[in-house]
């Protein structure tokens, strides 16, 4: 059967017409009902003229009277239309006018999948902050439709779903508001729902993603995405692996190590202060083996980002787990490919040799020098 309705939900807390009107003014095939749903999650953003005057033909906003997070915003949107599919849309991206057509015939020629993966292009680095999120592989989401045939989920900025796949199963409010692991959680439990099929991937769907806050420095969303990744474990128990603890959580044991120390044995001070600087500079030379890899250029500025951004995100995973009191979480990783493998210790990688050649040396020299 031809798709013969389509819903588009784009959540907004900045709706800025450069971006939303050419969404709102994409090309349409004639013989499909398409309906957007402009959710505004900031009580104090004024909506543009030119878009509260389409309001009523193709178009329902819905604006929050208080912040309410992405998850609602997106709660909201769904529950706004009844479409036979629902596009989900960043409201700053810069789109084909041919995208809905795309959708569709995809949807057309494959009516027996649960959703399709579109591809997120951004555009290239300019500074060493956003050359190290390109190398540390934070966003290798964005382009896994032109990577993988499948994938178990996709980034919310741009991909379609089949309202029958969907059922009751909505995006949770546990996660952080800004964002953060609530888009993994629901595309893993949609995928769950309908026999753990894969949303198919569509790289000719292609959006550009532009670099957010104008390609500044920013670790808050790095921190609030570990955050999110703590609550994925909590919720998603069977995806759940342990490994060897990551860099925060052994510098944590080593602060309550040096704490001791100073108390009952204060002559190990020195030794235990030397690992812990042993430490990291081993995860800074892991992380720029890593780079190096990924092509990364050879920039002391873009190693220190590099590692920074990696050490957000486990930071933001640690204080996710010890602000609920889940001591459990220390040593907890989560799957997010939708496979189960409960000990990943065997699985290595120039990032772990790096790092478990460096600690036994570490810790080698310390004992030779100070304890």
């Amino acid at each position: 059967m031809s798709v013969r309705s389509l819903d588009i939900i784009i959540p907004s807390f900045r709706p800025a017409e450069e971006y939303l009107l050419p969404i709102l003014n994409l090309a349409k095939p004639a013989d499909i009902r398409v309906r957007y749903c402009l959710v505004v999650d900031n009580p104090t953003a004024t909506i543009p003229e030119s878009i509260r005057k389409r309001e009523g033909a193709d178009l329902t906003i819905v604006h929050h009277r208080q912040n309410q997070g992405a998850a609602v915003s997106r709660n909201d949107g769904i529950a706004a239309g009844t479409a036979e599919w629902l596009l989900f849309l960043d409201d700053d991206i810069l789109v084909p006018d041919d995208l809905i057509f795309t959708y569709i015939h995809a949807a057309n020629t494959y009516p027996e999948e649960i959703g399709f993966i579109g591809l997120i292009r951004m555009p290239a680095p300019g500074t060493a902050f956003t050359q190290a999120i390109r190398a540390s592989g934070s966003m290798d989401i964005f382009t896994v439709a032109e990577k993988k045939e499948s994938h178990a989920w996709g980034a919310t900025a741009n991909i379609m779903i089949s309202r029958s796949a969907l059922g009751d199963i909505r995006f949770s409010e546990l996660y952080p508001r800004a964002g953060g692991g609530e888009d993994i959680d629901f595309f893993l439990k949609v995928r769950a729902h309908n026999d753990f099929r894969n949303f198919k991937s569509l790289p000719e769907a292609a959006v550009v993603h532009p670099w957010w806050n104008g390609e500044k420095v920013n670790i808050q969303r790095p921190f609030r995405y570990g955050i999110g990744g703590s609550w994925l474990a909590q919720l998603n128990p069977q995806y759940v692996y342990y490994d060897l603890l990551n860099t925060p959580e052994l510098l944590l044991l080593l602060l309550f190590g040096c704490m001791a120390a100073a108390v009952w044995k204060p002559q190990l001070l020195p030794g235990l202060l030397f690992i812990l600087l042993g430490i990291l500079i081993v995860e800074l030379l892991a992380n720029m083996i890593q780079a190096l890899k990924r092509r990364a250029p050879v920039s002391p500025a873009v190693f220190f980002y590099v590692l920074l951004l990696r050490l957000s995100f486990q930071s933001g995973l640690l204080w996710g787990n010890l602000s609920r009191g889940r001591l459990t979480g220390m040593g907890e990783r989560f799957n997010d490919d939708g496979k189960v493998r409960k000990l990943n210790f065997y699985r290595l990688n120039s990032y772990k040799i790096t790092k478990w050649v460096g600690y036994p040396l570490i810790c080698w020299l310390a004992f030779r020098f100070y304890f």
